[in-house]
């Protein structure tokens, strides 16, 4: 398929400053971080690809990793587009409306995203259409629940409003997707502090969430960097990279997972991560408020654990695993 190369992806020798640059500390107010402290809101960069036609949720069940064949107005889910091996074309996030769908992913990607799908519909009635220059994202994060007016309580859920919709995100937090003026009325209704990039950062890494082009990038499978329990169904038709999902989730035995980890000192993307004799490395690194968060794959033990104790020695200097990401999570269609 010729049009998969024109997809762009910042690799681990490319200069883009996520990967290049020790990123600032987070902001504090009053002795707390924003974001992981305390509720604060952020405006990020997003492409929106809209789906629209009859048979939109067929087509799109066809295609992307998640069931959503049947799926109600209000559903949420997070979805991989990947080729036949199984490697990443796209990442991001759904929503069902009750007339279209919205595929939400990362800006460089929703062009060639929504030319990509618009070449496999056949005689299914599917219009794919990147509206991302209309759109606009904000997110709402702080510890715990965010309370916020029009979401719902139940995670990985949509309510719309107006011109946009309020999405209750699985770690409590709340996105805000709809036209730009909408987006920046309900977040000055809000009436909390604004985040910067930096603080996303920071706040992104420490949850464990994987960031397109930094962790998700060709090569690294899913069930490596924890995206099987978010973004993929097991028991669901064929699409595109289903066979070599079942087959690395059936038979695969990964040698890195990707973890949350931590130190005193600083971190760097590429600072290689030691355990058990074996090597992995850092993919994303933040300053925290007592010291260095950063995502990282490490290696695995024979069976497939981190090291029982946590430690591991991350860029020369001794670190903790926090967590795997992705563990503890249900695994849809096991």
């Amino acid at each position: 398929m010729p049009w998969t190369t024109s997809f762009r992806l910042w690799g681990k020798h490319d200069t883009h400053p996520s990967l290049r640059q020790l990123r600032p500390p987070p902001r504090q107010t009053g002795g707390m971080t924003l974001l992981i402290d305390e509720p604060a809101t952020c405006l990020r960069s997003a492409g929106v690809v809209r789906v629209t036609g009859h048979d939109r949720l067929t087509y799109l069940h066809s295609m992307l990793s998640q069931h959503i064949e049947g799926a109600k107005p209000g559903t949420v889910a997070d979805f991989l587009y990947l080729d036949a091996k199984g490697n990443p074309l796209a990442a991001g996030r759904l929503i069902v409306r009750a007339g279209d769908v919205l595929l939400v992913t990362p800006p460089e990607v929703a062009a060639d995203f929504a030319a990509a799908l618009a070449q496999f519909t056949f005689l299914l009635d599917a219009v794919s259409e990147d509206v991302s220059d209309a759109w606009a994202l904000a997110s709402v994060r702080g510890p715990g629940e965010v309370p916020a007016p029009g979401a719902r309580p139940e995670p990985m859920t949509a309510a719309p409003h107006g011109d946009g919709l309020v999405i209750r995100d699985r770690s409590g937090g709340v996105d805000l997707v709809g036209e730009r003026a909408w987006v920046r009325e309900w977040v000055s209704r809000l009436e909390l502090p604004a985040a910067s990039e930096e603080d996303w950062e920071a706040w992104r890494i420490a949850a464990g969430e994987q960031a397109w082009g930094v962790e998700i990038v060709p090569g690294r499978r899913a069930q490596e960097l924890g995206l099987l329990p978010t973004h993929v169904h097991l028991r669901k038709g064929c699409y595109p990279g289903q066979e070599s999902i079942a087959k690395t989730y059936n038979l695969g035995r990964p040698r890195r997972a990707l973890a949350v980890v931590e130190t005193d000192g600083p971190l760097a993307p590429g600072d290689p991560v030691e355990a058990g004799g074996k090597t992995g490395e850092v993919s994303s690194a933040a300053a925290a408020s007592d010291g260095w968060v950063a995502l990282a794959l490490v290696p695995l033990d024979r069976g497939g654990a981190l090291p029982a104790d946590g430690l591991v020695t991350v860029g020369g200097q001794p670190g903790r695993i926090r967590r795997r990401v992705g563990e503890g999570l249900s695994q849809p269609g096991a």
